[in-house]
């Protein structure tokens, strides 16, 4: 049955695709190119930029996301953790990072743009600030999660600090922390388009801005399949990583 699922799942999602490939050719016999470029021509873009090598400043906009997100989650998980074992830190930072969560990611790039001067810096800076907020709020509630009566009883074997978070919490936390990963990624994959458009010479940010300016539709849709690729590839790798990580779970409840 899980076979089939999946078959059926692949077999959707191919339909699905290759219906929004022949609608997008039908709109482009009655639309100029510039508008609607036929998918031959998005081809011919997309396999200039992976022939010509030009595929590196993609790779630069997939490092800057990982680094972001790396940063975001380190720092994220902190605050979780002090914010999950003291009330009264929690009650100070939580109404200011709610109020982070709320600023705009363009806020954010004009305010990097002010107080910094390195390029790398200011996109590294964009990406924490705009996905700190949701990994903080995520790890915590998937802190807070963790059973009292399962804490009680783990409590009752006075176990060493390593060992509470090696029985207890990682495992509690985990499934959370995976999720938090996949569910800002796709956020982070924005974020660092907006970030690149300002000040970076070189990433898929800055290719789209050439592409803009030379009314270049067909490439600007070129670059932002090399972005999407590298966001379901790297779901993909997370959706692995769980299945493995919570294998002592039913099929139906880890990620396919």
């Amino acid at each position: 049955m899980g076979i089939l699922f999946k078959l059926r799942r692949q077999t959707e999602t191919i339909v699905s695709l290759l219906a929004v490939i022949i609608l997008w050719q039908l709109a482009s016999y009655a639309f100029p190119a510039y508008l609607f470029p036929p998918v031959n021509m998005i081809g011919d873009a997309l396999g200039a930029i992976v022939i010509d090598g030009q595929i590196w400043e993609a790779s630069a906009t997939y490092l800057r996301i990982l680094a972001g997100m790396a940063g975001a989650f380190v720092l994220g998980g902190i605050l979780a953790f002090v914010m999950g074992n003291s009330e009264t830190v929690n009650r100070y930072l939580f109404p200011i990072i709610n109020l982070l969560q709320g600023i705009p990611a363009l806020s954010w790039v004009v305010f990097a743009i002010i107080w910094f001067k390195h390029t790398e810096f200011r996109i590294w800076f964009i990406m924490v600030a705009t996905t700190l907020p949701a990994f903080t709020f995520q790890l915590l509630d998937a802190y807070r999660a963790i059973s009292k009566d399962l804490m009680e009883m783990t409590l009752s074997f006075r176990p060493t600090r390593l060992d509470y978070l090696r029985v207890l919490v990682v495992p509690t936390v985990v499934p959370g922390i995976l999720t938090a990963w996949k569910v800002n990624l796709g956020n982070a994959s924005r974020v660092v388009v907006v970030a690149e458009l300002v000040g970076a010479t070189s990433g898929v940010g800055y290719e789209l801005l050439q592409s803009q300016q030379l009314f270049d539709l067909a490439g600007a849709i070129a670059w932002t399949i090399t972005l999407v690729v590298f966001v379901l590839v790297m779901q993909w790798v997370l959706a692995r990583i769980e299945n493995w990580v919570l294998r002592y779970r039913p099929q139906s409840e880890r990620g396919r």
